[in-house]
């Protein structure tokens, strides 16, 4: 690149005298690092709604034998944003675990948490362990609840049942039926309002009774109005400095 010419002023007067080039490129790279912090600030941030419920319950928690009338328990959730992701706990004492079918509501969104685990070819009843102090998430470790095995109370982290068929179905149609009833489905949600937990009993001899649930709801949240300001007023002064060299009929050099 051929060396700029050089420019002959009084001394007084070398203020006046244009940089090169380049060096109002590294003032705009510096200016376009500064804009994208302020950004980067107004950007959305992540936040976390945490609620656990373990008194107030209908029938003190107990869920009706051999009814598919259940039990249902609503919550009211105050948050901002949306919906990013989602993982419920779930705690239970007593019962048949294979006798329960439980699911999760909040505005369109619907996650079956339990269909009648282990109910299968071979296991009509489903599994006969008692109770339950589980993480349902998208990503549980220990994979899809409906086929824990049944070797002991299930615990730690795992992915609902999702099932949404019928609990009364026949076990042909469980063998055969698809996870499409999933936590994927509160995502874009906004978290405020009801969410409501049913949990039903579908066969007799046995009784459960929820000793806890509750909720972890990441958020996506909404930015705060002074960095959406200060985000604003940075793209304003680039687009003042580009249309100045473009004004000049010269782009700035890369820094």
């Amino acid at each position: 690149m051929p060396a700029f010419p050089s420019v002959n002023h009084p001394a007084r007067a070398d203020k006046n005298v244009r940089a090169p080039l380049a060096f109002h490129g590294r003032r705009v790279g510096r200016a376009a690092a500064v804009i994208g912090l302020l950004l980067a600030l107004a950007g959305p941030a992540r936040g976390d709604i945490v609620q656990t419920y373990s008194t107030g319950f209908q029938n003190g928690g107990v869920i009706p034998d051999n009814n598919l009338s259940g039990w249902a328990d609503t919550r009211t959730v105050d948050g901002a944003g949306a919906i990013s992701d989602l993982s419920v706990t779930l705690n239970l004492s007593g019962g048949w675990n294979g006798d329960l079918y439980a699911y999760l509501v909040h505005d369109t969104g619907f996650t079956v948490l339990l269909n009648r685990v282990g109910r299968q070819t071979g296991n009509a009843s489903g599994y006969g362990d008692s109770g339950m102090n589980v993480v349902f998430s998208a990503a549980g470790v220990n994979g899809d609840i409906h086929l824990n095995g049944g070797a002991g109370v299930p615990s730690g982290s795992y992915m609902p049942d999702g099932r949404n068929i019928s609990p009364l179905a026949t076990v042909g149609i469980f063998d055969a039926a698809e996870r499409t009833a999933l936590l994927s489905s509160f995502t874009g949600l906004n978290p405020n309002g009801s969410w409501t937990l049913y949990v039903a009993d579908l066969s007799g001899g046995e009784q459960s009774t929820v000793t806890s649930w509750g909720l972890d709801i990441g958020v996506a949240s909404v930015p705060e109005p002074g960095s959406m300001v200060e985000g604003a007023l940075a793209a304003l002064f680039l687009g003042g400095v580009i249309g100045f060299y473009r004004l000049k009929g010269r782009k700035p050099s890369a820094a």
